[in-house]
C-alpha cells in the first residue's frame, strides 16, 4: 500500500512539474518571439500588433488584440549608434516603441497570466546643425 501512495505521489509532482515546465518554456519562447518582432524593421504600430498575433497563435498563447497596446514617442535616450553619431557634432533624433499587453499561457489544464512589456530605441534622422558664419565680414 506504501509503494502505490509514493508512486501516486510521485506520479502527481511529475505531472506538475511538467505542467509548470511547458507553461516556463512557452512564455520564454514567446517572449522571444515578442523581441524578435520589435526589432525587425521599421515600426509599423499594426504590423506589430498583427506579428504578435500570429506568433501567439502559432505558440498556442491566448492575447487579446484589444489589449495590445504600442506607442511611439520621442526620447532623449540614445541607441549606442546616435551616441557615435552625437559625438561627432551631428543631431540625432530618437523614438522609443513600447509594446505592452497581458497573454494567459495554458498547459495540461492549467493557466496562468503574465504582463509583458518591450521596448526598443531607434533613430529617425540624423543631421548636421546649420554652421554659424557671420555675415558681412
Amino acid at each position: 500500500m506504501k509503494t502505490v501512495i509514493i508512486l501516486v505521489i510521485v506520479g502527481v509532482i511529475g505531472f506538475f512539474s511538467y505542467a509548470h515546465f511547458n507553461r516556463f518554456m512557452t512564455s520564454e519562447g514567446f517572449k522571444k518571439d515578442v523581441e524578435g518582432v520589435i526589432q525587425m524593421g521599421a515600426p509599423n504600430e499594426e504590423m506589430i500588433k498583427a506579428a504578435i498575433l500570429k506568433k501567439a497563435k502559432e505558440r498556442g498563447v491566448i492575447v487579446n488584440p484589444e489589449e495590445i497596446v504600442t506607442s511611439i514617442e520621442d526620447t532623449e535616450e540614445k541607441t549606442v549608434a546616435g551616441s557615435i553619431v552625437g559625438m561627432a557634432g551631428m543631431k540625432v533624433e530618437t523614438k522609443k516603441l513600447t509594446v505592452r499587453f497581458p497573454y494567459t499561457v495554458k498547459s495540461q489544464g492549467f493557466s496562468k497570466t503574465y504582463n509583458l512589456e518591450r521596448f526598443r530605441l531607434f533613430t529617425v534622422s540624423a543631421s548636421m546643425p546649420a554652421p554659424n558664419i557671420p555675415m558681412g565680414q
